[in-house]
């Protein structure tokens, strides 16, 4: 059986974390696409976000949880790395990202 989504083909499916791996061929050229279920961790930050708003920002204030493979792809974990907080925090503070907020207010 062949699963398809338009002109991709499942190619990998990981029935644990749910991430899939998909190909296209154009010709010439192999493309691959990997997916990664996020819905559930985007909901938890809203919710928590939610239940946070009005609190004080403190220590070891947890202000957001980022999908693995997007803090890799993003040079967060490098940046984290290297100390580059400036980095981090201008990321996180980009309303782009604000799925992936814990806590509201500026870093």
């Amino acid at each position: 059986m062949i699963v398809r989504d338009g002109d991709w083909k499942l190619f990998d499916y990981d029935f644990h974390t749910g991430r899939s791996v998909w190909v296209m061929e154009d010709g010439n050229r192999t493309h691959w696409r990997t997916d990664y279920p996020v819905e559930n961790l985007v909901r938890q930050n809203e919710f928590t976000r939610h239940a946070t708003a009005g609190n004080a920002f403190g220590e070891w204030t947890k202000v957001a949880s980022i999908p693995l493979h997007l803090a890799h792809s993003e040079n967060l974990v490098r940046a984290h790395s290297e100390g580059d907080d400036r980095y981090v925090k201008r990321w996180l503070n980009d309303g782009d990202n604000r799925a992936w907020r814990s806590f509201e207010g500026h870093l």
